[in-house]
C-alpha cells in the first residue's frame, strides 16, 4: 500500500474523531452552562427553516456541498449533511454533489492542467493506465471503494485513458457505500439539545457505535481483498502476459 493511500485512509477517521469531539465539548458545555442556549435555540431555528423551506434548503445545501467538495481536505461532510437533512435527501446531495466535483477536477486535469498531472504523478499515471488496460473499469471502482486519495484519484484519471462516462458511474457507485455509512452516522448523532439535556451519554448508541466501526473497517477490508485476490480482469484483455499473476501484484502496488 503506498504512502498517499494509507494518508488517506487515516485521514477520513481522524476528520470523524474531530467532529465526533467536537460534538462531545458542545455537549459537555451545554450540560453545564446555561449560555450555550444560544446555540441550541440557532440549531433549532436552522431546523425549522429546512422543514418550512425544504427546497430552497436542499438546493442551498446542495451548493454548498458542491463547492466545499471542490476543495481538498473537506471529509467529513456527509455526517453533518445527514444529521441536518436526514437520510435520503443528504444520500442524493452526497452522491450526486461528490460525483459532479470529481467530474469538475476530471475535466480541467484532461483539458487545462493535463501535461502538469503527467509531470507531477508520473508513476501514478503510469500505474492507471496500466490497469485501465487490463482490468478497465474494476480498477477505478475498486480505487474509489478503498478510499484512495480524491485529491490525487481525480486529476490522475483526467490525464489517464479512462472515459469520462467510466470516471462517472465508478465515482458515484464507488463511493456509495462510504458515504451511506458516514451519512447514517450523522443520523444517529444526538441534537445539541439532547446533548445538553443528557451530556456525553448521548453518544451511547448501538447503531452509532455499529456505524463509526463500518467508516474505519470498510476501506481496509476492500484493500485486504485485492491484495488476497486482486481485481478482475475484464474479459475483452488480451495479451502475452499473465492476467491472473500481474493482476494480483499489481492491485496490491496500486491500492
Amino acid at each position: 500500500m503506498s504512502v498517499a493511500t494509507a494518508q488517506g485512509g487515516l485521514r477520513k477517521p481522524l476528520v470523524l474523531l474531530t467532529v465526533l469531539g467536537l460534538f462531545a465539548v458542545l455537549g459537555w458545555y451545554a450540560h453545564n452552562y446555561a449560555s450555550l442556549d444560544f446555540l441550541i435555540q440557532q440549531e433549532q431555528q436552522v431546523r425549522v427553516a429546512i422543514a418550512s423551506n425544504p427546497w430552497q434548503s436542499f438546493f442551498v445545501g446542495f451548493g454548498i456541498y458542491f463547492l466545499l467538495s471542490l476543495v481538498p481536505g473537506t471529509g467529513g461532510k456527509g455526517v453533518i449533511y445527514g444529521w441536518l437533512f436526514g437520510f435520503w435527501p443528504a444520500v442524493f446531495i452526497v452522491t450526486v454533489g461528490l460525483t459532479l466535483a470529481a467530474m469538475v477536477i476530471f475535466y480541467l486535469s484532461r483539458y487545462l492542467f493535463q501535461e502538469t498531472i503527467e509531470k507531477r504523478y508520473t508513476h501514478f499515471l503510469s500505474q492507471m493506465n496500466r490497469h485501465i488496460r487490463k482490468e478497465g473499469s474494476f480498477y477505478l471502482l475498486t480505487l474509489r471503494m478503498a478510499h484512495a486519495p480524491y485529491s490525487i484519484v481525480n486529476p490522475v484519471s483526467g490525464a489517464s485513458r479512462v472515459s469520462s462516462w467510466t470516471f462517472l458511474w465508478t465515482t458515484a457507485i464507488g463511493l456509495l457505500p462510504a458515504n451511506v455509512i458516514w451519512i447514517y452516522v450523522g443520523l444517529r448523532l444526538p441534537s445539541l439539545e439532547e446533548l445538553a439535556a443528557v451530556g456525553a451519554n448521548a453518544f451511547i448508541d448501538l447503531p452509532l457505535v455499529a456505524a463509526l466501526v463500518g467508516c474505519g473497517l470498510l476501506p481496509p477490508a476492500v484493500r485486504l481483498l485485492v491484495s488476497r485476490f486482486g481485481i478482475p480482469v475484464r474479459q475483452n484483455h488480451t495479451g502475452a502476459d499473465n492476467p491472473d499473476t500481474e493482476t494480483a501484484e499489481q492491485s496490491r502496488d496500486a491500492l
